[in-house]
């Protein structure tokens, strides 16, 4: 099975959007982190499942959409690392930029 490491900021990520849900309503904010995380556990299942960016240079990058968010990841035969969890209207290419 793939070890599936989850970045620090793609954590902060995580957290930042719960928060920002949590400030209207609780129970919604879990609901979608729920969502997210079993995303995440599917992509294990999976990888590969989403899509490329054409603004994203690095072609190791897969995209997958939960509601208005976008996980962004990569993956090898041993390991599916999620790099960021971003609302689906940032710059995702700036953001990802290394």
């Amino acid at each position: 099975m793939r070890r599936l490491p989850i970045r620090p900021q793609a954590r902060v990520d995580l957290l930042e959007i719960w928060h920002y849900i949590a400030a209207d309503r609780t129970s919604a904010a879990d609901l979608v982190m729920e969502e997210l995380e079993a995303a995440i556990r599917r992509l294990l299942d999976v990888p590969g499942i989403g899509h490329r960016r054409a603004d994203v240079r690095d072609k190791r990058y897969r995209f997958w959409t939960v509601f208005s968010f976008v996980i962004a990841y990569r993956y090898d035969e041993e390991t599916l690392t999620v790099v960021r969890v971003l609302h689906g209207r940032r710059d995702i290419r700036a953001l990802l930029a290394t």
